[in-house]
């Protein structure tokens, strides 16, 4: 397998980005996301990922949010993060050199196996390992979160009303933090006024937004 033309070092920020194999539905209904989610969070810690509740609730990642389950030292920050129909993307800042190559690993092989598990199939669940784009200077980062969180655009009825979709960090920065200290969204909103600022800012880059994931991607 190829490797990669750059590798993750520490105090980077990147935008990663998986897709579904032949454009299989990844999230079926509520409960895969919500496993993605309990996985996303769980995954994030130098210890053994604890056990998940077969009723894939979130009762899991409170748990962790609220202390009660201890995950050791983060291995990645989690900025944000969009889960769509067939791919999900995040932006992750690298806290020590290769550790979003560990993290992702984790993610993707235990929802993979929850996944193939729950429908009774066999084979790749992802259609490559997970591609990556180094966020090089903070211009590109703000524009990469803006990116993220105007995904749900091309979802049918969710046009404008991105703020509101359920499976997106983008409410959690307009909002009440749902994930704690799990989501660092203070890297991007820090650079702000407020909330609403940062609102403006991804509005105002809505009908001019020339970030094409299509020719950025690193595999």
């Amino acid at each position: 397998m190829a490797s990669r033309r750059h590798p993750f070092v520490t105090g980077n920020f990147y935008h990663i980005y998986a897709h579904s194999v032949g454009d299989m539905a990844l999230f079926r209904a509520k409960d895969t996301y919500q496993r993605f989610l309990n996985v996303l969070f769980a995954a994030n810690g130098g210890v053994e990922m604890p056990r998940f509740d077969r009723n894939n609730d979130l009762n899991l990642v409170w748990d962790i949010r609220n202390g009660k389950i201890k995950l050791g030292k983060p291995l990645v920050s989690i900025v944000c993060f969009c889960l769509m129909p067939t791919h999900f993307h995040l932006v992750l800042g690298e806290l020590k050199d290769s550790n979003i190559s560990r993290y992702m690993h984790r993610v993707m092989v235990s929802f993979s196996k929850y996944y193939n598990l729950k429908y009774e199939r066999r084979g790749h669940v992802f259609e490559s390992k997970f591609h990556s784009k180094l966020l090089d200077d903070n211009d590109y980062l703000l524009r990469a979160s803006s990116y993220v969180h105007l995904n749900p655009q091309d979802i049918k009825g969710w046009n404008k009303r991105e703020h509101k979709y359920l499976w997106s960090s983008y409410q959690d920065y307009l909002g009440s933090n749902r994930w704690g200290d799990l989501l660092q969204s203070e890297v991007v909103l820090s650079q702000f006024r407020g909330k609403k600022e940062y609102r403006e800012f991804v509005e105002e880059t809505r009908p001019s937004f020339d970030f094409d994931p299509n020719q950025v991607w690193d595999i």
